[in-house]
């Protein structure tokens, strides 16, 4: 590689992932991760695309259906998406309210609680929340 500075980027925008159905995988960004739909376009080779967000926040998922490209296969851990939620024990339980099954963990790190599920079309999803600090007899603060 020649001996030259990076590029001078200064934002991370989207990722761009390929779905069958865009409906579907909108109604799970929305209704089960509550992301907010930005807007809908159609591309001009005729690409179905919706830009989302979560609240707070400028990045977004670009959700693309183009059925032309052939049917969307999702390798096991190829690429996942993560956030953050406050409470993993709440998480879990709205998920099981939702009828979305954890596909592995919960899993204990030294700082943290992550599981995962699956998004429409096999994406993986990795729910992270912070450990909450432990009192004076080992009782998990509020």
């Amino acid at each position: 590689m020649p001996n030259a500075s990076p590029l001078a980027l200064t934002t991370f925008l989207h990722l761009r992932m390929r779905v069958e159905n865009l409906d579907r995988t909108v109604a799970f960004y929305r209704d089960v991760l509550g992301l907010s739909e930005k807007r809908r376009i159609v591309s001009p080779r005729g690409s179905k695309i919706v830009y989302m967000s979560l609240p707070g926040t400028e990045a977004e998922i670009e959700i693309t259906e183009f059925s032309e490209s052939g049917p969307v296969i999702v390798p096991p851990d190829l690429v996942h998406l993560a956030f953050q939620v406050d409470d993993m024990e709440e998480t879990l339980r709205r998920l099981l309210a939702l009828g979305i099954p954890v596909t592995d963990g919960p899993t204990e790190t030294a700082h943290s609680l992550f599981a995962f599920i699956d998004a429409p079309e096999g994406y993986e999803i990795e729910l992270i929340a912070p450990k909450k600090p432990k009192g004076p007899k080992g009782i998990a603060l509020p």
